[in-house]
């Protein structure tokens, strides 16, 4: 990244970088989105790769997945041949649909494998594969898991009212 002379620049590059990857997204595409997002001028992908030193195939891929989110869009550049790109000021509309297709899926997903696994934790039991002790112990933990599950599905009608997500659209 040493082709970024700004300090603001490289901070929110890396930033970003690091808030994408805690949402499970390549940190590519997080910090891609932080240097179109602070780029008064649309960039090409050469220009990108070369300012977070980054493979041009790195940031076609980051490029694509930002244009499919609606977080960036391409744009015509009088006098190049190379597509150039520009973010989509609206970092909500990016959060929204980040969580629509990533965090919500997940959080469905682990819900349904937390209740498999205290199943599959009965059956382990009365089939003879944990003792009595082995089996209470596994089934504290997974209990646990859930526990902690259905706290951070409670928080669920925070994060879809900041996101101003419509009801109809909730189903966790």
């Amino acid at each position: 990244m040493s082709e970024i002379q700004s300090k603001t620049r490289l901070e929110m590059v890396a930033a970003t970088g690091r808030l994408f990857q805690l949402l499970g997204l390549p940190r590519s595409t997080g910090q891609v989105y932080g240097l179109l997002y602070l780029s008064d001028i649309p960039l090409s992908l050469n220009v990108m790769a070369q300012k977070i030193g980054l493979s041009k195939g790195s940031v076609s891929i980051a490029t694509r997945h930002l244009v499919s989110w609606g977080a960036a869009r391409t744009v015509w550049v009088q006098g190049s041949r190379q597509d150039h790109f520009e973010a989509v000021g609206e970092l909500r509309a990016v959060l929204e649909q980040v969580y629509r297709e990533k965090v919500r899926v997940r959080m469905k997903s682990s819900s349904q494998k937390v209740g498999a696994i205290l199943k599959l934790v009965e059956e382990d039991e009365a089939g003879g594969q944990l003792d009595k002790s082995e089996a209470a112990f596994c089934r504290k933990r997974v209990k646990t898991l859930e526990s902690m599950h259905r706290e951070i599905s409670g928080l669920t009608p925070f994060i879809e009212a900041f996101l101003s997500l419509s009801p109809s659209e909730v189903e966790v």
